[in-house]
């Protein structure tokens, strides 16, 4: 196998020309604004702050006594919850971005743990579960001091006042904490909950992400030979898969979802959802095209991850046209409340 490598290509002009079209509904930041100006005042707004009689020092309070069980490598380490999802954001996104995109962030992570946590999930007891070493999940602080050296200080402060900031704020789905699921990069638009995962999360939609396309990773190849492939099926004991037909045949059917991820394909007369297929050949995501010549397979993959709720990489772009990271969250998480 090829390993994936990112395709440097710009969108042609026309798909720019379509991407930057949408961007005007997209970045309708003044339009958005005002929204959430007057949801501070308004009980039916979408994402709003949880009643005003909760202070932030007293929602800090309770933070503190909160605490989050990590298994680093093996290890079970205990710390505030405050701490652990600063460290988090770093592993997730990297302190040198926009702050907002990175408070935001930070919220999808608490309110995706303290769900998880609330379902039972458990990790060998502990929370959730990371490679350190790889900067997975969570990071020691004594990796941060090795990577950024004389920067420490800054990147350390910057992620410590971002997770104060945002502590305790988790997002509300009809008054219990919600999966907020985010991922690095879009195909161009999020997809469904149902789509990746079937039925159970229905607040998790698809809004279109245009941004994305501009990022780099956000197109990548994966080139496979035909054994590769055969090789990689037998991953999945269970199906009865049938290779005897031509090669260029073996992949069949193709059903995409609105969002242009793969929802189901036949590979050797077996069906399998996109999810299965990216699980299997280690694609970056499920929105893929396949081309079949001289014996080998490419898969030309766009964005990077399964593409369910808030986008890393639109998280930033939104940054940076001035949107504040209670507008990042309204416009990745339609539908729920951010509570305090």
């Amino acid at each position: 196998m090829i390993q994936a490598q990112n395709v440097q290509q710009k969108p042609s002009q026309d798909v720019r020309e379509q991407l930057y079209s949408q961007l005007e509904d997209y970045l309708g930041l003044s339009s958005t604004k005002k929204k959430m100006d007057s949801s501070e005042k308004s009980e039916s707004t979408t994402l709003k702050r949880k009643s005003s009689e909760q202070s932030s020092s007293s929602s800090s309070k309770a933070l503190s006594k909160n605490t989050l069980a990590i298994k680093v490598n093996g290890k079970t380490v205990k710390g505030s919850a405050q701490n652990i999802v600063g460290r988090v954001v770093e592993a997730e996104m990297g302190a040198s971005f926009r702050e907002e995109a990175l408070k935001a962030q930070a919220v999808a992570i608490y309110t995706l743990y303290s769900y998880k946590r609330a379902s039972g999930e458990k990790v060998n007891g502990a929370d959730f579960a990371c490679d350190s070493e790889s900067w997975l999940v969570y990071v020691p602080k004594e990796a941060m001091q090795e990577r950024w050296g004389e920067n420490f200080e800054e990147y350390y402060a910057v992620l410590e006042a971002i997770a104060e900031d945002v502590c305790g704020q988790q997002l509300m789905i009809n008054g219990r904490t919600a999966c907020a699921t985010y991922f690095a990069i879009s195909a161009g638009n999020t997809e469904t909950a149902e789509n990746v995962w079937g039925p159970g999360l229905a607040y998790l939609q698809a809004v279109a992400s245009p941004g994305d396309a501009f990022c780099d990773g956000y197109l990548s190849e994966a080139v496979f030979s035909a054994d590769e492939i055969r090789d990689a099926a037998g991953q999945l004991a269970e199906k009865n898969f049938d290779f005897s037909g031509p090669e260029e045949d073996w992949f069949q059917n193709q059903e995409r979802s609105p969002s242009g991820y793969t929802k189901s394909i036949q590979l050797g007369g077996v069906t399998l959802t996109g999810a299965e297929l990216r699980s299997m050949l280690s694609l970056r995501s499920a929105c893929l095209e396949i081309s079949y010549a001289d014996g080998s397979y490419t898969f030309t993959v766009r964005g990077w991850g399964h593409g369910v709720g808030m986008s890393q990489a639109g998280a930033v772009f939104l940054a940076r046209q001035g949107a504040d990271y209670r507008e990042i969250l309204n416009y990745y998480y339609p539908g729920l409340s951010l509570s305090i």
